[in-house]
């Protein structure tokens, strides 16, 4: 039988503690005429693994953080979720190897209108991540703000990126991170409709009623260095709901 990224489990009613999640979007070889908000220097990435690696952390997947939040199945020590957004072609030529280098997996949430297209991943990349046992996730078709869609549009947006990348990985595809990180309640509704497991957004506050469809992650921006990186995880990751 092929596993997919997350499996089966029940929601509890109440969900243990966060779980550090990075979230990365371009990786170049310097800032330099780039917006460090969404983008990180490679050297620097680098140096992020590194202080990770050192200080005795593990990258898990989304199956794992989904079994330990509905089952309360153990993670190992210092668990860490490493995902990067948009499908930029850095993300296989810098990102990956990296990750290999460090012993980290990663997941990789594609915006599949992008497939293929030139500075983005090609199809047989994205089915080599797969294969290299990082996962891949749902990004939408082409990044809206999910709080706006018609019911057309949803089909559009979710379903069908869904199918696309299953075909792609001949595995199931059940994670997705909101566009700009965008969700309200009726967009969560929709979701949960749509064999989606679990949603991840970016700084705000969980959801009271559906933290599966609202888990944070820290957007790591390029300002923030290795030396500072461990201590922004800790003071980030603390219960917050809404």
């Amino acid at each position: 039988m092929i596993m997919g990224c997350l499996g089966a489990g029940r929601q509890p009613r109440k969900l243990p503690p966060q779980v550090p999640i990075l979230c990365y979007h371009n990786i170049r070889s310097s800032l330099e005429g780039h917006q460090p908000d969404y983008t990180i220097d490679r050297q620097q990435f680098r140096q992020h693994l590194k202080v990770l690696s050192d200080s005795g952390y593990h990258s898990i997947t989304p199956d794992q953080l989904y079994q330990y939040l509905t089952r309360g199945i153990p993670l190992p020590e210092k668990p860490v979720m490493i995902t990067f957004d948009d499908n930029r072609l850095e993300h296989y030529t810098i990102a990956a190897p990296m990750l290999r280098q460090y012993g980290f997996t990663g997941v990789f949430f594609i915006m599949t209108v992008t497939i293929g297209k030139p500075g983005y991943m090609s199809a047989e990349q994205l089915k080599k991540l797969s294969d290299d046992g990082h996962c891949i996730g749902n990004h939408t078709w082409d990044h809206p703000d999910m709080r706006k869609l018609t019911l057309q549009e949803w089909r559009i947006q979710v379903d069908m990126p869904r199918q696309y990348l299953e075909k792609i990985t001949g595995r199931p595809v059940q994670g997705l991170a909101y566009p700009y990180g965008a969700w309200n309640e009726a967009a969560i509704k929709e979701v949960k409709a749509r064999n989606v497991q679990m949603a991840f957004q970016l700084m705000g506050k969980m959801s009271n009623a559906n933290p599966l469809y609202s888990i944070r992650r820290l957007q790591v921006s390029g300002n923030l260095p290795a030396t500072e990186l461990l201590e922004v995880m800790r003071s980030t990751f603390r219960e917050e709901r809404r």
